[in-house]
């Protein structure tokens, strides 16, 4: 761990530091500098290829004038830089954290009283610390994708900088007076399906079998699909409750389904998979294009926190697949962080 400060040093300098052997770059900040132009001349000797980003976006915040700055020139500068970007919405967001990984593993952060802003990050008198405990920093990243919406698509940044520009345009208002500007309703900010249930229950499950595995040129129904299990009944698997299925062969992710109907036996004499159920699927986007994503089982496993139960039954891993389980039970942590993938894949 060390101390950083603006007082014989600054944070423009710590965060570029954290980027050396790096090649992504987390911003997590509730204020922003409108104008990127400046930072990103200053990283651009890094490897840096990607930036996620979250920040407030709070209905009739002041703010809200300035941020639209912001997005604006991140988006511009990323493009002219070819770097991919992210953007994330935690309308409860305290923290200032920035997190430098490699291709999503993460390697150094800095936890801080500095914002994202030229006075934040240059001469404001802030104080942090500079960690490289993985394990903790894995867990500070997970916890805030378990809170902040879904990256915000380019129709929804595109419908949002419309709507506030729109509004300076037509409005007298002073920046720091009160205003009358309504965005929440333009962000995702969960999946379509009810994460409140406390009785709702998620699975992880295996489509394909090993002499058999899943084509590369299948894709489950971008509507409802039957999923099969072998000869036991899955009682708990219930209506409502959630089912990630991953393709047997390459192990990759192909989408996420909510339960419609109980289980049902073919009632076919020697049928390897008797049971069935009704499922509808719950990102077709994702399903119709499964395999042009790298989210495979391990993966996803190696971006949670391995400190932290993946299953039901409090396994860290997802071992049990290998030997012929038709299902795990998932934590719900764990569930929604790979939902989280899926929904943000596309």
């Amino acid at each position: 761990m060390r101390i950083l400060s603006n007082i014989d040093s600054n944070h423009y300098s710590s965060i570029k530091n954290i980027l050396l052997n790096a090649n992504e770059l987390h911003i997590i900040s509730p204020f922003l500098m409108e104008n990127f132009g400046d930072f990103f001349y200053e990283i651009i000797e890094t490897d840096i290829k990607r930036v996620i980003l979250t920040t407030t976006l709070k209905d009739n915040d002041p703010d809200l004038l300035k941020k639209v700055n912001s997005l604006h020139s991140l988006c511009y500068n990323c493009l002219k830089y070819k770097i991919d970007y992210e953007i994330h919405i935690d309308n409860k967001l305290h923290g200032k954290i920035y997190v430098s990984s490699m291709n999503g593993a993460p390697i150094k952060g800095i936890v801080t009283s500095a914002n994202f802003t030229e006075a934040g990050l240059g001469f404001n008198h802030e104080w942090g610390v500079e960690i490289d405990d993985t394990n903790q920093l894995k867990k500070i990243l997970n916890d805030i994708s378990s809170v902040s919406s879904h990256s915000l698509s380019t129709e929804e940044l595109k419908k949002i900088i419309i709507r506030i520009y729109n509004y300076l345009n037509n409005s007298t208002i002073v920046p720091r007076s009160k205003i009358d500007l309504k965005i929440s309703d333009l962000i995702k900010y969960t999946a379509d399906f009810p994460i409140n249930n406390s009785d709702q229950k998620y699975f992880i499950k295996p489509v394909g079998w090993a002499e058999r595995p899943f084509s590369l040129e299948r894709a489950l129904s971008d509507d409802v699909e039957i999923l099969h299990f072998s000869k036991r009944r899955p009682a708990a698997v219930r209506v409502g409750d959630i089912v990630i299925c991953y393709a047997v062969g390459t192990t990759k992710l192909l989408g996420y389904f909510e339960v419609l109907s109980e289980p049902v036996n073919s009632m076919v004499e020697g049928d390897r998979w008797p049971w069935s159920i009704e499922a509808k699927n719950l990102c077709p986007d994702y399903s119709e294009n499964w395999n042009s994503f790298r989210n495979t089982i391990s993966s996803i496993q190696n971006s949670y926190n391995n400190d932290i139960p993946m299953t039901y039954a409090g396994g860290k891993t997802l071992g049990a697949l290998n030997f012929g389980s038709d299902r795990i039970q998932l934590t719900k942590e764990f569930a929604q962080h790979v939902i989280k993938i899926i929904e943000e894949s596309i």
